[in-house]
């Protein structure tokens, strides 16, 4: 069979690429550009302390099985993925100079220590001597001063000095300190400018190393692994396991090195710098990246309002203001409770409000009826109104079952908080299960029914997502969601927080999809119904990343079969389409845009010759989601909402804007079809605002 399989890393590598180039789109304001090379930058931090470190550990591992896709062994895998990052640093770079060139144009000013002369280094001096030079605590390293020992992703200003008795040449290092903040804003003619920090100290290195020769100069950035799992060593049974990941979350800061980025502002030296503190940290010259723009952009956030302040909010130096909708469907003066018992409700964000799923809870919490609320959380927001909500629930004698995962990569200590402060409300707070993520987006309500017929005398009432219960995120990523008091869905709905009480995933749903024991075999069996359909059939799947060989390979056979297969990816697609005889009816396509593509859709039949089948849910087809985590993916038994799901997937297909397509090659290229413009998320987000009346 011809090789249908592309590579994990170097997939995720392509989909980043996608990000950064968001910042040179023309239909992007150039401000909001600054911001996709921002992520870009996090993103790859990120890849480099989770994917490469854990690439690197299982390179030391005798006899580590190769990629089960294309074979590749963790050592090619990094040659592959080292060779791959060079270029995106030069590309970012470029992107860098092409976006503040025309901000320049505009009159917003990025300078770097290279920029400052005359009256401007005049200014700048005196602020680095008044307010950073006697914070500065520089370090030398020689024989007897050992180099220290660099934070994660904290920069250092880090000199080659040569002293005036004999000329020997040795190492000065400083910490770039968030004491005064990230930029200093500094007088323009003609608007605003802003030089970084680090670049002060770039350009005044000298007075830091007073008495010294500068032979050399740069910022210096180390990366560590940060692959620590969580359940890696815990056993005892008498530690508390918040302390634990507490532990845990410590000891990522001295984990090995796995980068070593390098700024200079143009002054010389950079590179033999880098090259020595990547010898010193172990690492090697593959692993040292040398950039000529700033190693870290998370400042750009803290300057939209003073930007906006200056050149109006309105300007096209920013997107548009757009906030999501109240659904008229969901009209204030009834209940959710009574919505739902006639109809499930559907939430789509960010196009409309988060506020049904919050007034289901604030409703619950505020009624003598309810019993228990039940729910799992993930990843909430830094003022979490739902964490509000369920501490508002247990302290009015409501039983709260809250499962939260302390194992939320990067999350954790914002989880420990949020549930010590449920614990101390009164809620009944679980950490997760052994061995398993719970990744889950499901809540239920359980109330006394006033009038008790056939039914049992309760009434129950279920919301399931795909993305986190989370207010700040819902405003920005694409989620979809149902409210529902279904039998089928509640029942399944009870068995599951049942065996999570046990400590275990559970495997005996009839209806709901559940990781690791039923949500794969779920999801082939639907395959497989459509691939015997051959030519008849239909696939279509939205999702985040595509790494689960079984689902790839059963993908493949149904378009081998003539089964039509539409896969909408953002991110990693291990499978390879358009390859005759093999792949040839599947078409990848992935849209990057203004928000986070998080929705995760599943459509099996065109509705014509067999019932169509439509499913959401907190899962994608990667191993971790289907092996190792807690996922629920559930039916949608609404025919209105099931259609609308339909709809929204063959608008994201016919994206022209923010859609990319995955060719045979390998390559993503963009979509040219001469038609009318559209962009699927502005599409949703106008229809959002013509059905509330509010264009």
């Amino acid at each position: 069979m011809t090789d249908i399989y592309v590579n994990r890393e170097l997939s995720w590598l392509k989909f980043n690429r996608r990000v950064l180039m968001q910042s040179v789109a023309d239909e992007v304001p150039l401000f909001e550009r600054l911001k996709f090379i921002e992520i870009f930058g996090s993103n790859l931090d990120e890849f480099f302390m989770v994917r490469v470190g854990s690439m690197l550990d299982r390179s030391l591992i005798p006899d580590e099985p190769p990629d089960n896709k294309t074979g590749m062994t963790p050592a090619q895998q990094l040659s592959a993925i080292y060779a791959d990052v060079k270029p995106l640093y030069a590309l970012r770079d470029a992107c860098w100079r092409d976006v503040t060139e025309k901000l320049s144009a505009m009159g917003i000013r990025f300078l770097s220590a290279s920029d400052l002369s005359g009256d401007l280094a005049k200014l700048a001096k005196q602020y680095f001597r008044r307010e950073v030079l006697p914070f500065m605590t520089p370090q030398i390293v020689d024989v007897k001063h050992p180099m220290t020992s660099f934070d994660n992703k904290r920069m250092y200003l880090a000199v080659t000095l040569r002293s005036g008795r004999n000329g020997k040449a040795s190492m000065g290092i400083v910490p770039v300190s968030n004491a005064f903040g990230r930029v200093v804003s500094l007088p323009s003619p003609d608007g605003v400018a802003y030089l970084p920090i680090e670049d002060l100290l770039l350009r005044f290195a000298s007075e830091i190393f007073d008495g010294c020769e500068i032979a050399g100069r740069a910022i210096i950035r180390v990366t560590r692994n940060a692959d620590v799992e969580v359940e890696d060593n815990f056993s005892d049974d008498d530690l508390d396991y918040r302390d634990y990941v507490t532990a845990i979350i410590k000891r990522r800061e001295k984990l090995s090195p796995v980068r070593v980025e390098t700024y200079s502002a143009s002054y010389s030296g950079a590179d033999k710098l880098g090259r020595t503190v990547a010898q010193r940290c172990g690492v090697t010259a593959e692993q040292h990246y040398a950039s000529s723009s700033p190693l870290e952009l998370k400042y750009v956030y803290g300057l939209e309002d003073k930007i906006k302040t200056v050149f109006g909010a309105e300007s096209r130096l920013f997107y548009q203001p757009l906030s999501p909708r109240d659904q008229k469907d969901v009209p204030e003066d009834r209940t959710i409770e009574d919505i739902a018992s006639e109809r499930d409700i559907f939430l789509s964000y960010p196009f409309y409000s988060m506020k049904p799923y919050l007034r289901m809870l604030g409703e619950a919490a505020s009624d003598e009826r309810t019993v228990s609320i039940k729910i799992t959380l993930y990843r909430m927001a830094s003022n979490s109104q739902v964490v509000d909500l369920l501490c508002r629930a247990a302290q009015s004698g409501i039983e709260v079952t809250a499962l939260v995962e302390l194992k939320a990569r990067f999350d954790e200590t914002n989880n420990i908080s949020w549930s010590r402060r449920l614990e101390e409300a009164g809620c009944h707070v679980i950490y997760g299960l052994d061995q398993l993520k719970v990744h889950s987006k499901i809540t239920m309500i359980t109330r006394r029914r006033e009038s008790v017929g056939e039914e049992p005398g309760v009434s129950r009432l279920v919301h399931i997502a795909t993305g986190n219960y989370n207010e700040k995120t819902a405003k920005l990523y694409t989620d979809v969601g149902i409210i529902t008091s279904d039998k089928r869905i509640a029942d399944d709905a009870d068995r599951f927080f049942g065996h999570i009480a046990m400590g275990e995933p559970g495997d005996d749903y009839r209806y709901l999809l559940v990781s690791p024991n039923t949500l794969k075999p779920g999801i082939l069996k639907e395959i497989e119904a459509e691939t015997a359909l051959g030519p008849s059939g239909y696939i279509c799947i939205k999702m985040n990343s595509l790494t689960d060989k079984d689902i790839i390979d059963a993908l493949a056979a149904a378009g081998r079969r003539g089964v039509r297969v539409e896969l909408i990816i953002r991110g990693i697609c291990c499978l390879l389409p358009g390859i005759i005889g093999e792949t040839d009816n599947i078409r990848v396509v992935s849209i990057v845009g203004r928000f986070l593509e998080h929705s995760r859709i599943f459509i099996f039949g065109n509705g014509r010759n067999v019932m169509r089948r439509v499913y959401i849910g907190s899962a994608d087809m990667m191993t971790r989601n289907t092996t190792r985590r807690v996922e629920i993916i559930t039916p949608i038994f609404d025919k209105d909402i099931a259609d609308r799901l339909v709809s929204m997937t063959q608008v994201m297909l016919a994206d022209n804007v923010k859609k990319s397509v995955l060719m045979s090659s390998g390559r993503y290229e963009k979509v040219i079809d001469g038609r009318e413009p559209l962009n699927s998320q502005e599409y949703f987000y106008a229809e959002a605002y013509r059905e509330t009346g509010t264009e």
